[in-house]
Order: C-alpha cells, then structure tokens, then sequence
C-alpha cells in the first residue's frame, strides 16, 4: 500500500494501538484480537529484545488484512531495517530529519514525534506526512494539541502518550487526526496471562469513543453552517 493510502487509512480509522513485547506469538495473537475489535492497525515497538523478528512474524501473519507499523524508531538505519522487515509505516518518538528522509526512500509514510513548538515546526517543515505530539500528557494535553492545531493549521497531529478511553474523545476534539495508544489496549500483564480478549473490548470501546467524538463534531459543524445561512 502506496504511503498516502496508508496515511488516508490510519486517519479513516483514528488509532494507533502499539504494542511491545519480545514474543513473536504473542504480538500475532494480540494483533489479530485488536483487529477483531476493529481496530485494523497495529504499531511494533522496536524498543524491544527481538523487535524486528517480531515485526516480521507480525507483518507477514497480518499484513494483508491490516497495516503494520514500527514504533519507537529513533534514526534511519532504524528505518531501513523496519522497511525491510515489512514495516507499511514508521512511529517516532522524536524528531529525526535523517528518519524522514529515510522513510521517503522507501515510500512509506512517517509519524514524526515532537512535543514544542520549535520540534513540530521542523517535523511538519521536513515532510513528514503527520507530527506525532509526545507525550501529551506532560504539556497540559488536549489544551496544548489545541494551542498547536491554531498555530499549525495544515498540520496533521496524532496525539499520543496518556491518551486512553476516558480522554481519547476530547483529543479528537481539540483536533488529532488520530490517537496512538498502547497499554490502553495491551497491557503486559494481561498478554502474559494470554488474555488477548480483552484486547478486543478496549479496541472496540476506543474505536466506538472516536467515531462518537467525530459524529459529534460533524453535528457541530452541520449546525454552525446552517446557522450562519
């Protein structure tokens, strides 16, 4: 899949679950629950023993039925070796230019982290297809994603870090294209008991959260417009 078909996905579906572990099967597993409560997305993190054979084994069990992405990748080489292990998008916890560029060698689209203004600048500036805002919960979430949505307008931002069911609506509010989350869904304790069910519930109770938050907002703007007629 061409990187703005998966980029136009991602934002369709507004969550990014990650998840971080080392087994192979249990990442499959875990992977195929989070589908199973429509949640067709799923970001590897690379910041783990075994990463990339996890994100291998992951790519090719789900890769046609879901998009596969690698996480916490901090330069290019970390780039070059997630592409080559099937990786169809690349997550970052910060900014790195040579990252992007490394992305844009091989067509995949790129979610560049940054937290102030000086970083989101840059990352929107180096062509980076959305700017990953991290952790939110330490620059007074959803007030900060709005002060930088009115700064950065043709911005795309996916908010990230404390980000779950109870506030995920009121990030899609205050104007995230989408939301990344981890153990909100997977949570090491339950994957190693092999409760992947309860993957399934989070991920549908999220994904129902945002589609909620989005129906709400398209009211909004449908009575504004009919107002000002």
């Amino acid at each position: 899949m061409a990187k703005l078909e998966t980029f136009k996905r991602v934002k369709e579906v507004g969550i990014i679950p990650a998840i971080r572990t080392s087994n192979q099967d249990d990442a499959v597993k875990a992977a195929e629950a989070i589908k199973n409560g429509g949640i067709p997305i799923i970001e590897i993190s690379l910041a783990t023993k075994n990463a990339l054979d996890v994100l291998d084994a992951v790519a090719m069990a789900h890769s046609q039925s879901m998009l596969v992405g690698a996480g916490t990748v901090v330069d290019a080489e970390g780039v070059r070796q997630a592409a080559l292990a099937g990786a169809q998008f690349i997550v970052t916890p910060g900014f790195s230019l040579e990252a992007v560029e490394k992305a844009k060698e091989f067509d995949i689209a790129i979610f560049a982290g940054a937290l102030t203004p000086t970083e989101v600048q840059l990352a929107s500036a180096s062509g980076a297809d959305a700017v990953k805002v991290f952790p939110c919960f330490a620059a007074a979430g959803t007030r900060y994603l709005k002060a930088l949505r009115g700064e950065y307008p043709a911005t795309d931002f996916i908010a990230s870090g404390g980000v779950g069911l109870d506030n995920c609506g009121d990030y899609i509010r205050a104007g995230a294209c989408a939301i990344g989350v981890g153990g909100e869904i997977a949570d090491f304790e339950s994957m190693a008991v092999g409760d992947y069910r309860i993957f399934t519930v989070r991920a549908r109770r999220l994904r129902e959260a945002v589609q909620n938050a989005r129906s709400l907002m398209e009211g909004s703007a449908s009575f504004n417009a009919r107002e000002r007629r």
